[in-house]
């Protein structure tokens, strides 16, 4: 059966067409060799002892050119594990959807046909691939092919970036499959990657023990592959932010905000925001646009749309609501709430009881 159609990303070739296989990398022995998982010439066990790392699949031996025989080294991290994986034969795996993890896979050599959705990528030492967990995924890898796999929990991403972007994710994160090991921002990404594995390599479980130093070098991992790799929130990522208000102003803001019905004066708030009257104008000027008293006014005007607009039985009337708000004075109260809203308050209150 044809497993995959023919519109891949095509890997980095030599101009005979080969990928770039150097007899050291074929000699190099396994990645993370000092934390064997399992070796098995069995595919139903090997299926069986993957599932307990990743997930539930199918795994189906499509060659008999070369004997099955898997090796799954495993470490785990913090958050995170690295593992090593390779079956010894073609075979097709069919996890469908990871639901509970990303999962980064960088071949040290050999090729794997990758779908992740509607993406797919040949995968190899040029091209790694980043498994989304809401699409289904099917793999077809060679018999040669060894990977050195990132699992990522699902939730430990999502946290990151809704921290990058001050805000909870509305859609799931989803990424390109193909990640460049050979060029672009991915190119040090990838290198890290294989840094850790190196690392480990070379000083085992005695370097794991520094934990500050591994959970510091796994999180630099994960914010960076939000930074670096495209997925549907980079636009919104990279977009500059404004800086974050200076304390004094900030303070004065939440009291406002949580005491929009209290008497408040301009020196009311210097005290709360513990600086000078003169200070706290300036700090509104500059980085607000506007005076605290202005502010106040207008978080008071939308606090008087919202109870408006919600058409609640018992809903205020609009001369009670603008005495509750500080508003003594009903005619400047009109004019105020139609230059912020383009409507007047009697208006809003009659949109929403037709609602």
């Amino acid at each position: 059966m044809t497993f995959f159609p023919q519109r891949t990303i095509p890997a980095r070739e030599h101009p005979g067409g080969h990928i770039a296989v150097t007899m050291q990398d074929r000699l190099r022995p396994d990645r993370l060799s000092a934390f064997p998982f399992f070796s098995s010439n069995d595919a139903d066990e090997a299926r069986l002892k993957v599932a307990r790392v990743f997930c539930p699949h199918d795994l189906r031996p499509v060659s008999s050119q070369t004997p099955f025989s898997s090796r799954h080294n495993l470490v785990r991290l913090g958050e995170t594990a690295l593992n090593y994986l390779t079956y010894g034969t073609d075979v097709d795996i069919l996890p469908g959807c990871l639901e509970s993890f990303y999962l980064v896979q960088v071949p040290l050599h050999s090729t794997a046909h990758i779908r992740c959705g509607a993406q797919e990528v040949l995968s190899s030492p040029a091209t790694a691939s980043m498994l989304n967990p809401h699409e289904p995924t099917r793999m077809r890898w060679k018999h040669d092919n060894g990977q050195l796999m990132l699992w990522i929990p699902r939730a430990s991403l999502e946290r990151r970036l809704a921290e990058h972007l001050g805000d909870e994710l509305d859609v799931p994160l989803t990424f390109d499959i193909a990640l460049s090991q050979c060029e672009g921002l991915t190119r040090s990404w990838c290198r890290m990657l294989h840094d850790l594995a190196g690392n480990i390599d070379e000083c085992g479980a005695e370097w794991l023990s520094f934990r500050p130093t591994v959970a510091a070098l796994e999180d630099c991992l994960l914010r960076g592959l939000l930074q670096l790799h495209r997925h549907n929130y980079s636009d919104r990522l990279h977009q500059p932010q404004q800086a974050a208000l200076p304390r004094h102003v900030q303070r004065a803001i939440d009291y406002i905000q949580a005491h929009l019905e209290d008497a408040l004066t301009v020196g009311d708030l210097a005290r709360v925001a513990c600086v000078s009257v003169r200070a706290l104008e300036e700090g509104f000027r500059k980085h607000c646009g506007t005076t605290p008293l202005v502010y106040l006014r207008d978080a008071r005007l939308d606090r008087v749309r919202k109870a408006l607009a919600s058409h609640a039985p018992g809903t205020d009337k609009v001369a009670v609501l603008a005495h509750r708000y500080g508003f003594a004075h009903l005619g400047r109260f009109s004019a105020y709430y139609k230059a912020r809203f383009g409507e007047t308050p009697s208006q809003t209150a009659a949109r929403s009881l037709c609602n």
